[in-house]
């Protein structure tokens, strides 16, 4: 498993311009657009990589809660699964019969907050999981909320890091080394940054021109 910071990425993408040769590049997947963006755990970080994407002037379609059956699967190239949920949910957790309990603000549990059912949810990840590998689609899991996105409420959707092509996260999403030995046991190469903009630089090294 490939575990590098984004600070050479990022150097990289600066002096290629230049005429640096890509050899410099470190090991970036090499994907292609079009680019469905879609929430896992439905959070606000999935619109900042929309509003990143959209000033990028990418080719992409925001879909934040769209159901794998309704994937235009020979369309999309790749997949930004934004993982984190979101914060209408105060707690979540999975007891031993897996079955969702979530807490609300106020104190009262409930399966649903805010329309979110947290295991409808995970089904949905799961689904546009499977059809992405189906049909050839690569997945990048990106974690960009940092340690408000680590959470309870964010616990069911993290492991799906370790189902995707690559990882990146943002370092204070990661100071207990979750990413890092989740990546590590998937062998998926996972990728620092320091913060949330440094995917302006990051995103147009990935995509095939």
């Amino acid at each position: 498993m490939k575990n590098f910071s984004c600070l050479a990425i990022l150097i990289w993408a600066v002096f290629a311009r230049g005429g640096t040769p890509a050899a410099e590049l470190p090991s970036l997947p090499r994907v292609e657009a079009p680019v469905l963006i879609t929430g896992f755990g439905q959070s606000q970080d999935a619109n900042l990589v929309n509003i990143l994407s959209r000033r990028l002037k990418i080719d992409y379609e925001y879909k934040l809660d769209v159901p794998a059956q309704d994937v235009d699967w020979g369309k999309y190239r790749t997949v930004f699964a934004v993982l984190g949920c979101s914060s209408s949910v105060y707690c979540c957790s999975f007891d031993a019969d897996s079955t969702a309990i979530v807490i609300t603000r106020d104190g009262r549990p409930s399966p649903t907050v805010s329309g979110l059912s947290i295991l409808d949810e995970s089904a949905r990840c799961s689904e546009i999981l499977a059809g992405a590998k189906k049909h050839g689609v690569k997945v990048i899991a990106m974690h960009i909320g940092g340690e408000p996105r680590r959470l309870k409420n964010s616990e069911p959707f993290l492991p799906f890091a370790g189902d995707a092509d690559f990882v990146i996260v943002r370092a204070d999403g990661n100071q207990d080394g979750y990413f890092t030995a989740l990546c590590a046991e998937k062998n998926v190469p996972l990728c620092t940054i320091e913060k949330t903009a440094d995917l302006k630089q990051l995103i147009p090294a990935m995509l095939r021109p």
